[in-house]
């Protein structure tokens, strides 16, 4: 890659680089300067909920993920500006460095907020919401650990209860449904759709604890051949 996503990681930010998958992990201990839950958020774009979570859950240490460099740096210089010292950003392709940065059972959550969907049948392989992602997740939360899914693209918000399902979430709102209460903390998007009226679709599901062994996964739910872009 070139220009803004040039660099796959900051090594400013992880002074260790990256290193093969289980072979060397990060010590989030020393990085935040005590022992916490820890939380991944994948993609934070400018980072509003981000900032917004860290602060107002300051006995929880926060780390994003996100593949331009110029959202990460604004992430970081807001995060000073508020002395927040329990977030931190990586600039980086989350689905390659997850199983380079946090060891099994070390996360205590996850969010993924309004994904890109990649509507073309071509890019569909980077979507990030996958059987991949979610069998990842299986192992790196914690028993217990939750996922907070949102998305404001119905035909997404079906196609994630079915993969995270598949793979062994238990879905907090009951099997196929959507999480319908408010969230605590809202995104950008969100504050800007409670004055427009665009839905938000949204989702909770809890990790029972590492798969057993090998989960086939079906295509239900994963085709959005009748999905059109507005």
């Amino acid at each position: 890659m070139a220009g803004k996503d040039a660099r796959a990681l900051d090594p400013a930010s992880l002074a260790h680089g990256c290193a093969l998958p289980s072979e060397v992990f990060p010590d989030w201990k020393a990085c935040f300067g005590r022992s916490a839950p820890l939380e991944l958020e994948i993609g934070p774009g400018h980072g509003h909920f981000a900032l917004d979570h860290a602060a107002g859950n300051p006995f929880l240490d926060l780390v994003c993920i996100e593949t331009r460099r110029v959202d990460c740096e604004l992430i970081r210089e807001r995060a000073r500006e508020r002395g927040l010292a329990n977030l931190i950003v990586l600039q980086g392709d989350a689905k390659l460095l997850l199983p380079r940065l946090f060891p099994p059972g070390s996360l205590s959550g996850l969010h993924v907020q309004f994904p890109d969907p990649w509507w073309k049948r071509r890019h569909r392989k980077r979507r990030m919401v996958d059987a991949e992602l979610a069998l990842r997740m299986r192992t790196l939360l914690r028993p217990g650990g939750a996922v907070d899914f949102r998305t404001d693209v119905p035909a997404y918000a079906q196609a994630a209860l079915g993969v995270w399902e598949e793979t062994g979430f238990e879905n907090a709102a009951g099997k196929g449904k959507l999480w319908t209460d408010p969230p605590e903390v809202l995104s950008t998007r969100e504050r800007r759709y409670l004055v427009t009226g665009q839905p938000v679709f949204r989702a909770r599901f809890v990790n029972p604890g590492p798969p057993e062994g090998e989960l086939a996964l079906s295509a239900t739910g994963r085709d959005w051949t009748d999905v059109r872009r507005k």
